[in-house]
């Protein structure tokens, strides 16, 4: 009994050996983030305006143990909105694993974790199905839980991975009862605008709806430093226990595509960004929810900066064209599909500031009925 509880001791004291027999360095404290302004002019609407600061704190105790947390900061209601947009202690253990925990950008897909800051995004906007607003959420911006991740070279290749078990997304569904509803569910959206009708699934889900837990994760392949190729996954439960609807899953899979490369022939850079999701949520077979609940959505972004030109304003501008696209179940609570193309013009003041305008144009097909709507977006975005 005492060898077993012996060689687990010794294992643990060797493995982290490194970290406690060196000398910590002083504590390192650094503040970032983003900011940004919008001005969006809807089709026979008046102009609506925005704003939004999201301070980035990261610290680093010493070579191993880090922590980043991020607060977002948005006029909402008349008032102003504060939410802790993600927070988590990591530990490094070395070159090919880190492992966190806490609230983390979700890393399934890689628009969440790596582009979804204004000044990144190159759009004024999210991509359909990566927000609730103006339609249905399929994926989740944030995990609370536990993390791995890391990066395996392949010759000149590599590949990068990431592991996560979190609460997962909550079903949403009203079941009728005498008197009035009873919510099954949580129903309360997702905190960015997310939808609760039947059948979605809210993605805020604290405290956890049931005893199980997502597992999901992401793989990619760089062959060379300017592409990378990646697929995720996300496997839960997303049923609350003690209801008819308990035992309903959901499966959520994502690929991703990334090519940036500056072209000596087009004298500048091309950035292609591109990313589709599949989202499968059971059929219980059970009032409301008696429907094929499958969902899709996608974009496809590209991107031109003539950064070899010989004039100071041209080498500075951006064009982009993104289209996107939403599909949803039929017989879902909400069934309108989506079409959108968006053109935008930005201006680089410097790396981290720019000025962007968008045209978008989306067209909204429910049953046999087809509309299209258009707008303007103006943004002004910092990283700092």
């Amino acid at each position: 009994m005492k060898l077993r509880l012996l060689v687990p001791l010794l294992i643990a004291v060797l493995f982290f050996q490194p970290a406690f027999g060196q000398e910590a360095p002083a504590h390192k404290f650094l503040l970032t983030g983003f900011g940004f302004t919008n001005m969006e002019k809807e089709e026979n609407q008046g102009a609506q305006y925005e704003i939004g600061f999201n301070p980035i704190f990261l610290w680093s105790i010493n070579n191993r143990i880090l922590f980043e947390g991020d607060l977002e900061f948005e006029l909402e209601d008349g008032g102003t909105a504060v939410a802790l947009e993600y927070a988590q202690i990591l530990y490094v253990f070395n070159n090919y694993f880190t492992f966190g925990a806490g609230k983390f950008l979700s890393p399934n897909n890689i628009f969440f974790e790596r582009l979804h800051p204004a000044w990144i995004n190159k759009m004024p906007t999210l991509p359909l199905g990566m927000t609730g607003h103006g339609g249905v959420q399929l994926l989740a911006t944030t995990q609370l839980g536990l993390q791995a991740r890391g990066g395996i070279p392949a010759g000149s290749s590599r590949f990068a991975y990431s592991l996560y078990v979190s609460n997962g997304p909550a079903l949403n569904v009203e079941a009728e009862e005498e008197g009035g509803h009873e919510d099954e569910g949580e129903g309360e959206g997702d905190g960015h605008g997310s939808v609760s009708a039947n059948g979605t699934l809210n993605f805020d889900n604290i405290p956890d709806n049931n005893d199980d837990k997502a597992v999901g994760g992401r793989i990619s392949f760089i062959p060379i430093p300017e592409l990378e190729i990646g697929y995720g996954i996300e496997s839960a439960r997303v049923g609350t226990d003690g209801t008819p609807f308990s035992d309903v899953k959901s499966l959520n899979n994502v690929v991703d595509l990334a090519f940036v490369k500056d072209i000596g022939a087009l004298k500048g850079r091309l950035d292609f960004r591109g990313q589709y999701v599949w989202l499968n949520v059971d059929n219980p077979g059970e009032h409301p929810l008696e429907f094929e609940n499958n969902s899709k959505a996608g974009y496809a972004q590209l991107a031109y900066q003539p950064s070899g030109a010989s004039s100071p304003f041209l080498k500075n501008i951006e064009l982009v064209g993104r289209y996107d696209q939403l599909d949803l179940p039929k017989e879902a609570a909400i069934n309108i599909d989506q079409k959108r193309i968006a053109l935008g013009l930005n201006y680089w003041l410097n790396h981290s500031s720019i000025f962007k305008f968008a045209f978008e144009s989306v067209t909204s097909e429910h049953e046999d009925e087809k509309e299209t709507e258009s707008k303007f977006i103006f943004q002004f975005a910092m990283g700092f």
